[in-house]
């Protein structure tokens, strides 16, 4: 065990019999200096608790140096630290004051000692011993309070993120009127023109990733729709978030623009798109589309796109409820064109473009780029494996194609 010297035993009593002045002086310094430490959000007593029992712990240490090994940041301390970060007070702030009460410390540990000891080599070991003790402590209690800090900061996330679900939740069942007080709650502006997304990760992993992947893809989105605000983005579970962008001016979102900005494989996210809407009831109305357009996603094949806008894919929705029997009417309707296979997916996109160019072989061969009798040569194709004409049961038709394109090999035959 390391003895402590007489001096050193002398300056610990003496200390110790000025420790509640030096509290006093060290919280109101602190307090002065630390500015989010002084404020509101941090009352003086946690201060002043947090300044008493690290002083009681640093007399020990000092008394006995082989302590140092087994300090553990003292209970002021941590109630402190679990204060702040309740209230975002960055960490940074903490190991300010502890620097400051670091500098503190030692100008008071080396007044002490100029009145115990003549011996200037004597004065001068002593002095950085002591720093060297008050150095380590300090090191060593900030470590231990970083975790405490993380550990506070992800438990009050928790609880803020399970009341901003549970406001969100009640605002879309109705049964929140008081939309003033929800507005506070979310920090978001029911009563502008909003477009709701559902951002999630298709992928299989717990890794813990996949959060953070999705609020990126969020981000992105926020991006390319031009916020002048903060979305509003709720995290269901750990691979799904519900988000709403703030439009302000614009009228839509470049939805071709939003591939791009996703990861690529093997990071699978995903993106259902509501349509734009105004004041609350287009805030419910737009998460409803996006809804139902994550329906049709989590339905759909991994070949089909990562983006489903409710506009393209809002047909789909009854089809996704029962996906066996999807499959069975698709078959049925389209005969062989609902096969696998690059020669179908040709034939059945033809179709699509035949269709919305109004059934011209012209303008379906100026938007597929190609000559008008190549189009022609496939509507025969397409009408041989169907085993009827496109015109007949075009409705059908148009919605069996629609349901290859979107959910994949969900629905196409094998």
């Amino acid at each position: 065990m390391t003895q402590t010297s007489p001096v050193r035993a002398a300056l610990v009593r003496q200390l110790a019999a000025r420790s509640a002045r030096i509290v006093d002086s060290l919280t109101a310094l602190v307090e002065e200096r630390v500015e989010r430490l002084g404020s509101d959000e941090v009352e003086h007593e946690w201060v002043r608790s947090s300044a008493q029992t690290n002083i009681e712990l640093l007399l020990q240490v000092m008394a006995h140096p082989d302590d140092l090994a087994r300090v553990e940041p003292p209970l002021g301390g941590v109630a402190l630290v679990r204060r702040v970060a309740q209230h975002d007070v960055p960490f940074y702030e903490i190991v300010r004051g502890y620097e400051l009460a670091e500098w503190y410390w030692v100008q008071q540990c080396m007044r002490e000692l100029a009145t115990l000891t003549t011996d200037i080599d004597e004065l001068v070991s002593e002095t950085a011993e002591v720093s060297g003790l008050v150095r380590s402590y300090i090191d060593l209690v900030c470590r231990g309070l970083s975790a405490e800090y993380e550990a506070e900061r992800e438990r009050w996330r928790q609880q803020e993120e399970s009341a901003r679900v549970g406001l969100v939740a009640a605002l879309l069942r109705g049964t929140t009127t008081d939309l003033a007080e929800a507005e506070a709650g979310l920090g978001y502006r029911l009563g502008q023109r909003h477009l709701a997304a559902i951002v999630w990760f298709a992928g299989r992993g717990d890794s813990g990733a996949e959060l953070l992947r999705i609020k990126n893809a969020a981000t992105e989105l926020a991006r390319l729709a031009q916020c002048r605000s903060r979305p509003l983005v709720v995290a269901r579970d750990h691979t799904t978030l519900w988000v709403w962008l703030p439009l302000a001016g614009q009228t839509r979102v470049d939805v071709a623009a939003i591939p791009e900005l996703l990861p690529a494989a093997p990071s699978p996210v995903r993106v259902a798109l509501g349509e734009p809407a105004n004041g609350f009831d287009g805030f419910i109305a737009s998460h409803r589309q996006a809804s139902a357009a994550y329906e049709v996603g989590l339905a759909a094949s991994d070949d089909v796109g990562a983006v489903f806008p409710y506009r393209e894919v809002s047909s789909l929705a009854l089809l996704c409820a029962d996906i066996p029997r999807a499959r069975a009417w698709v078959a049925e309707t389209l005969g062989q064109l609902a096969s696998e296979g690059r020669r179908e997916e040709e034939l059945r996109r033809t179709l699509r473009i035949y269709s919305t160019a109004n059934c011209s072989a012209t303008a379906t061969a100026r938007l597929m780029n190609c000559h008008k009798n190549t189009i022609q040569y496939r509507i025969r194709s397409a009408e041989r494996l169907l085993g009827r004409r496109v015109e007949d049961g075009s409705l059908d038709l148009g919605l069996a194609l629609l349901a290859c394109r979107w959910l994949g090999e969900a629905v196409r035959t094998r």
